[in-house]
């Protein structure tokens, strides 16, 4: 999941469930999947295997055994705390890995797979990842005045030897895999396709409801209800089940994306645990929900309501609207979006009347950014790339807020984190294996 701005961050780290959300919606689209959908992952049997188990074992090494060097830990977990008050760090030598000019101040992380744990450590180097699974972490503040900072994330990840063409095939592969089956096809298919991967999602996820309609244009409806159950990780995982518990019934989520006439293109909203799933598509590529087929704009609207109840506060965004950009060249596919609107704000009514310039300050000029890519270079790794910058303006609200998320950042780390890095690596396995069982 990207490293987003820091404006958002300890809200965002509040909203592991929201990760949650939109992972029970994505695995949605390969359990309701069957039949010839592992297959794409490359164009024979025995690439499609590589590229598989190059991905899903990436993913297997950045979740096993994770260990932060004391010197960068530290730097993560002052940078969560502070990260809409970065005025508290700015000025902390023991965080910063580099001093550059412009008042700009840099940590480097490296972080890689080696003797059986995965460690995050400082490091400056401009040599690209290499390995299975390494990664680059960056993380820069700039001061731009008395309370204005700057911030930009970025992460590169080593994903194997899947190429940008690929990723997307297998999205759209998976997506045609659920047209024209009805609930009890597709429900054996994936039970069938994808054993170990129902298993391990079945501890926590529960399909309750699948609807699979064909219309008579020639596209197919789906629906799908995905229940969060924590009880079904509380043996393996009590930590992360203890988390998930105190928050995921008290995260309310609606995202869609619509185009510039309004008309919607996918749903997923969640509310008291239960996620909900709308999709349209023809020959496994989106269409519209409402209306003709076409295919799908290159730049869509994309919409979220979020709240959750920390404590006794309920905090979130009403009407958040942004830009959500398609990419795709012959060597890259993802995402770009952006946010320049500032939403409507949830807050306690005493702090609701004090806001204005504080919280608009992302939303002003280029306003808060985000982009996630997928960039294959023949002979080298396939690299996974986040990148996301903002701006903030300290203020005593951004103080509060801050502290309201770092209490739920508090209740992560102290545990439910490296259960859920262990959840992570049993899914991941589970993947890694049903689509090298698939391709022999």
């Amino acid at each position: 999941m990207i490293n987003t701005t820091a404006s958002r961050t300890s809200v965002r780290r509040l909203s592991r469930l929201c990760i949650a959300i939109v992972t029970a919606a994505i695995f949605a689209l390969p359990l309701t999947g069957c039949g010839d959908a592992p297959a794409a992952f490359g164009s024979t049997p025995a690439q499609a295997r590589a590229n598989a188990d190059g991905l899903f074992g990436a993913f297997v090494k950045r979740f096993t055994n994770v260990y932060r060097a004391p010197r960068y830990e530290r730097a993560r977990q002052q940078l969560l705390r502070y990260a809409l008050t970065p005025s508290e760090v700015y000025s902390d030598t023991s965080i910063w890995t580099v001093y550059g000019p412009d008042n700009y101040r840099t940590l480097f992380g490296d972080a890689k797979f080696a003797n059986g744990r995965y460690t995050f450590a400082n490091a400056v180097t401009d040599d690209p990842v290499s390995e299975l699974g390494e990664g680059r972490h960056i993380m820069r503040l700039r001061k731009l005045s008395d309370d204005d900072y700057s911030w930009f994330t970025g992460v590169d990840f080593a994903a194997g030897t899947i190429t940008a063409n690929d990723f997307a095939n297998v999205i759209n592969r998976w997506i045609a895999a659920s047209e024209g089956r009805n609930e009890a096809t597709l429900r054996a298919g994936y039970r069938t396709t994808f054993p170990r991967t129902t298993a391990a999602l079945g501890k926590l996820y529960s399909l309750d409801s699948l609807r699979s309609t064909a219309d008579a244009d020639g596209t197919n409806r789906l629906y799908a209800v995905i229940h969060i159950t924590p009880d079904g990780i509380r043996n393996d995982y009590p930590a992360y089940a203890a988390f998930m518990t105190k928050y995921v019934d008290k995260v309310k989520l609606k995202f869609s994306l619509v185009d510039s006439r309004n008309v919607r293109w996918l749903d997923v909203s969640s509310r008291d645990g239960f996620i909900t799933l709308n999709m349209r598509s023809r020959d496994g590529r989106f269409m519209p929900l409402d209306g003709p087929p076409r295919p799908i704009p290159d730049t869509l609207v994309v919409k979220l309501d979020f709240t959750a109840k920390i404590k006794l506060f309920t905090i979130g965004v009403d009407h958040l609207t942004g830009e959500w950009v398609n990419l795709h060249s012959p060597h890259e596919r993802g995402w770009a979006i952006s946010f320049t609107h500032e939403p409507s704000w949830v807050l306690p009514p005493v702090v609701g009347y004090l806001i204005k310039s504080p919280l608009r300050r992302p939303f002003e000029g280029s306003g808060t950014q985000f982009r996630f890519t997928v960039r294959d270079q023949p002979g080298s790794q396939t690299i996974m790339s986040r990148r996301g910058n903002t701006t903030v303006r300290e203020s005593a609200i951004l103080r509060f807020l801050g502290k309201l998320g770092g209490g739920a950042m508090g209740d992560f780390v102290a545990g439910a984190e490296q259960d859920e890095n262990k959840f992570n690596v049993a899914l991941f396995t589970a993947m890694q294996a049903d689509i090298a069982a698939a391709n022999r």
